[in-house]
């Protein structure tokens, strides 16, 4: 299946979500680890997309160790990476 399931994306995104209140930084792994103002912005779970880390379309699954969330906007920019 190429999508995430509900279960999968909350899971993934309240564990990214309590890592990154503990260390200061952004919950959106790309967005950490830039220069702009949300390098420390916690994103509400609906301004957040599912991304695979290993692409579907390269053998990735859709399992919770090969999911991350990421800002809207980083995950459309991503692409097929």
């Amino acid at each position: 299946m190429r999508v995430f399931d509900e279960a999968t994306k909350k899971s993934v995104y309240a564990n990214q979500t309590n890592t990154a209140e503990e260390s200061g930084a952004s919950n959106c792994p790309l967005c950490a680890v830039g220069h702009a103002a949300n390098k420390s912005k916690i994103w509400r779970f609906a301004e957040m997309d599912a991304d695979h880390v290993s692409a579907w379309s390269k053998g990735g699954t859709s399992s919770a160790e090969n999911c991350q969330m990421l800002c809207v906007t980083h995950n459309r920019a991503k692409g097929n990476r």
